[in-house]
């Protein structure tokens, strides 16, 4: 796969932290701000808890110093970026954090990045600071659709390799990797290697986390429901260990899934009830346990676990769907036209 930052050499050291990078972006910023110049800065990340998690912390980074990180979020009406910063009431002392470049439609998804490639003066006639976070698809696309905006920015970071996640405050993993069953194979022996590899002090904990919770999501993509419960368990008590809420959820929602798939039903709503309970902001956790109502045919309860999903991410058309599917299954059409028509107006 092409990595974005081969585009100009400016990958960045293997060994900089996560702490290290947020950093990197946050004294371009306040550099900016001192200065009163723009500043444009370019964030790569293939998981979005990590990005998430990169958000967060330089939010608070820049709180500090008494500048706020305003949130952008692409979409087809909000796709021209620099004509909407440079028209902000809140331009002038406040940073930028786009998000969704690809989503800004028009022909092959381009409008917002073509906008970028028009517009870029305007970052510099209006002083604008902003962070675009970008994930490989969106990185590619910027470098195609927009080549002259691409040589504009200041600064790229990337948030992709492991030590980005030294510290997990959230499931900043994915579950399992798409792959022939020989290469999962291949991928199981290689975890369960470096899981054996890893002393029993406590600082190998971070690390033990995020191999169970990848060796799970393996063993179930193989169909092994036990090797994988056996995983997400012990996940548990090490997540208990470190204290990380976050990640105790995804594992009783992922047990729950495999919980599911093993035949113990009432267990895998238990579980994800859990989840739902212990990390109630995250948006996916109540995705989960409305769909295991759904396949219930509870489909009242998995009404309000959707609404609350979408009460936390607003633009979630999964979540969306499955509400309209609950309705209907109710014989409740106004509703599900109502709610159509509200996500699709």
């Amino acid at each position: 796969m092409t990595n974005p930052a081969d585009f100009d050499g400016e990958k960045p050291v293997p060994s900089e932290s996560f702490e290290e990078r947020i950093d990197q972006l946050y004294e371009e910023l306040a550099f900016a701000f001192q200065q009163q110049r723009p500043s444009i800065l370019l964030a790569f990340f293939e998981l979005e808890p990590v990005r998430a998690r990169a958000e967060r912390h330089l939010e608070n980074r820049l709180a500090e110093s008494g500048h706020p990180l305003l949130p952008f979020h692409v979409d087809e009406d909000h796709f021209d970026i620099p004509m909407l910063l440079s028209r902000h009431p809140e331009r002038g002392g406040a940073a930028f954090s786009v998000t969704g470049l690809g989503r800004g439609g028009g022909e092959q998804g381009a409008n917002a990045y073509r906008a970028l490639n028009i517009r870029r003066e305007l970052f510099v006639d209006y002083s604008i600071r902003v962070i675009f976070w970008l994930d490989p698809a969106e990185a590619v696309a910027l470098s195609r659709h927009a080549p002259d905006f691409w040589a504009f920015r200041h600064r790229v970071v990337e948030f992709n390799d492991p030590s980005v996640t030294e510290r997990p405050e959230t499931v900043a993993i994915e579950w399992a990797a798409p792959g022939q069953p020989g290469e999962i194979d291949g991928r199981i022996r290689l975890a369960e290697a470096r899981l054996a590899d890893l002393s029993q002090e406590a600082a190998s904990d971070p690390a033990r986390l995020e191999l169970l919770f990848r060796l799970a999501g393996m063993y179930h993509t193989r169909q092994d429901c036990d090797r994988a419960i056996q995983c997400l368990l012990h996940g548990k008590q090490v997540a208990r260990r470190l204290n990380e809420i976050t990640w105790l959820a995804w594992c009783w929602a992922k047990l729950g899934l495999v919980y599911q798939e093993a035949g113990q039903p009432r267990r895998a709503v238990r579980a994800c009830r859990k989840a739902v309970h212990l990390a109630p902001a995250e948006a996916g956790l109540w995705d989960n346990l409305g769909h295991f109502y759904h396949i219930k045919g509870r489909f009242s309860d998995a009404i309000i676990a959707y609404k609350h999903s979408l009460r936390l991410d607003p633009q979630n058309s999964c979540a969306n769907s499955a509400l309209v599917a609950c309705y209907r299954r109710l014989g409740k059409h106004a509703l599900a036209e109502a709610q159509l028509k509200m996500f699709h107006p």
